[in-house]
């Protein structure tokens, strides 16, 4: 079992990793949330320097990142994912599919804010991520309490590494706790008497890693895959050892470089533009003093004074026989609009980097169909590999841990024989998951459009027969993501038809009846005169 020793080299290592980043970081996070600034610095500011940013176009977009982000894929106004599996058959079958909602229900319902602080704490995952390509979310059940506790955990008190297929398999949380906090966090201290002062704040790590001695068939810390480890360097005697089935921390990354621990988000992207609009705007700010209070050239300190430059004054004697004045402001000739076209240029870069026109754009009412799955498509070619990995490396172990969490709690229903050795999977329902079918939702239109075209073309329309309504109905739904009630369930549609094959039956029917009338009563007045004429016929 790991020791405090162990830790403590491991967190070196750690560091050592951590490093050369830290001052790409730094200069991030002066330039787009100062208030992080310190984390890498170990100095704590009184003040964020928000006084030296001169321009807020890399915090706008970088927050319009991080809500777009949010609202896409983590939204609680949409179900955002739910259960599924390998066989869409088998998940089809009632029986199956009524069982993997209830379980699904469950799981969401563990992200509710009466249950967890998960969707205030979201906006600040994806806020790291999209500033330093790396967000960090620690989830933990509340036991006895039936919550959860979901919190994004602050880069500067991260540390990772991966294993050999590039995921993070371990993760080192550094954090201070005061004396106070400590005790309430870790009770067992208060048996250590005055050796933990309330008012000292002290040190602390939590290592989560593989478990080098991990065994399923055991019970307690050797049955649990990864071991969990707090230690306090101040604190002697102080260890805590647990273990998780699952790694509770949750990391996500916008672009991972190969070779590389830590990957590069928009923050990077953006941070020569945000440094070279800082100093340009802090130039026009200068420039724009200059303009409305101007250098004054004049002879000597006799000919005019800084006390006579107010609005309304008359200074005489301050003009030559011909009327020059003997003191003028100072003219550079700059070409200041060059200077600011230049600014707006480095501001369309930035929101670019943040990918600020498609959040901004997203879902716009005033789309038609096809405006709407091009600008999906659009969407998930800029930012589609991204956003997979945050589903696959973020969100789907979250959600896993939190199913095994209720699994071992009795709170997940029997499921029905058919699921038998059937593994479970996620499916995202999210508005960013239903782009996903945005280039299949297109070809279809067109196949179809060109189907249309072909057949008036040809004045042939039983061209439109190789076109299955119902699938296209079926892609379309799925692609453009409105609500499910919106699609009528496929026995109510076939029932409709039914009624209605049925209807048209009957008038048909009653067409022919008439018909038959009409022909019985032709045939009868037929009948009837032809008698008549033969009785005629017989009188005279």
């Amino acid at each position: 079992m790991l020791g405090l020793t162990d830790i403590l080299a491991r967190h070196d290592e750690l560091k050592a990793i951590r490093a050369p980043v830290e001052r790409q970081w730094r200069e991030i996070a002066q330039l787009m949330c100062p208030e992080q600034e310190d984390m890498f610095t170990g100095n704590s500011r009184t003040n964020p320097a928000y006084d030296e940013i001169y321009d807020a176009t890399t915090m706008q977009a970088a927050e319009a990142f991080s809500g777009g982000i949010y609202g896409q894929m983590t939204n609680p106004a949409n179900n955002w994912f739910e259960f599924g599996l390998e066989d869409p058959e088998l998940a089809s079958y009632y029986p199956v599919k009524s069982w993997l909602w209830r379980q699904s229900r469950k799981a969401y319902g563990t992200f509710s804010p009466a249950r967890s602080k998960f969707y205030s704490e979201a906006p600040g995952w994806f806020g790291d991520l999209g500033i330093f390509g790396l967000g960090t979310m620690y989830s933990e059940e509340i036991v006895g309490a039936g919550r959860f506790l979901d919190r994004a955990i602050p880069l500067g008190e991260s540390y990772i590494d991966v294993d050999a297929e590039g995921d993070v398999d371990t993760f080192h949380r550094a954090f201070r706790l005061t004396g106070r906090q400590a005790k309430q966090k870790f009770p067992e201290l208060d048996a250590l008497g005055n050796q933990v002062n309330d008012r000292t704040t002290y040190d602390v790590i939590h290592a989560v890693c593989p478990n080098p001695e991990y065994d399923a068939r055991r019970i307690g810390v050797h049955g649990k895959a990864f071991l969990s480890v707090y230690v306090a360097p101040q604190i002697k005697n102080f260890i805590r050892v647990g273990g998780y089935h699952r790694m509770p921390y949750h990391v996500v990354m916008w672009k991972r470089r190969p070779g590389r621990v830590y990957p590069v988000g928009p923050g990077h992207i953006a941070r020569p533009e945000a440094a070279m609009l800082n100093e340009m705007e802090r130039t026009h700010i200068v420039a724009a003093q200059r303009a409305a209070d101007p250098t004054i050239l004049a002879h000597d300190e006799d000919t005019f004074s800084p006390a006579d430059y107010y609005p309304g004054n008359v200074i005489y004697g301050q003009v030559n026989e011909r009327g020059q004045p003997l003191a003028q402001p100072l003219n550079s000739g700059a070409n200041l609009q060059l200077s600011l076209d230049m600014s707006k240029e480095r501001r369309d870069a930035i929101r670019q980097a943040f990918y600020f026109s498609v959040m901004q754009l997203v879902n716009r009412p005033q789309m038609t169909a096809t405006e709407f799955l091009g600008f999906q498509e659009e969407y998930l070619r800029q930012m589609g590999p991204n956003l997979g990995r945050i589903q696959s490396q973020g969100l789907a172990p979250l959600i896993a841990r939190r199913y095994d969490i209720l699994a071992q709690a009795g709170q997940i229903d029997p499921p029905p024989p058919e699921l038998e050795n059937q593994p479970l999977q996620i499916e995202y329902t999210s508005p960013l998951a239903k782009m996903q079918k945005a280039g299949e939702a297109k070809a279809t239109l067109q196949y179809v459009n060109g189907m249309q075209q072909l057949a008036a073309a040809t004045q042939d329309i039983g061209v439109m027969d190789n076109v299955d309504g119902d699938a296209v109905a079926a892609v379309l739904h799925e692609a453009m993501g409105p609500p499910p009630s919106i699609r009528r369930d496929p026995a109510e549609v076939a029932k409709l038809r039914q009624q209605r094959a049925q209807i048209a039956a009957r008038r048909e029917q009653l067409v022919q009846d008439g018909q038959a009338a009409e022909t019985e009563a032709t045939r009868a007045h037929a009948a009837q005169a032809a008698t008549l004429s033969t009785q005629r016929e017989a009188g005279q």
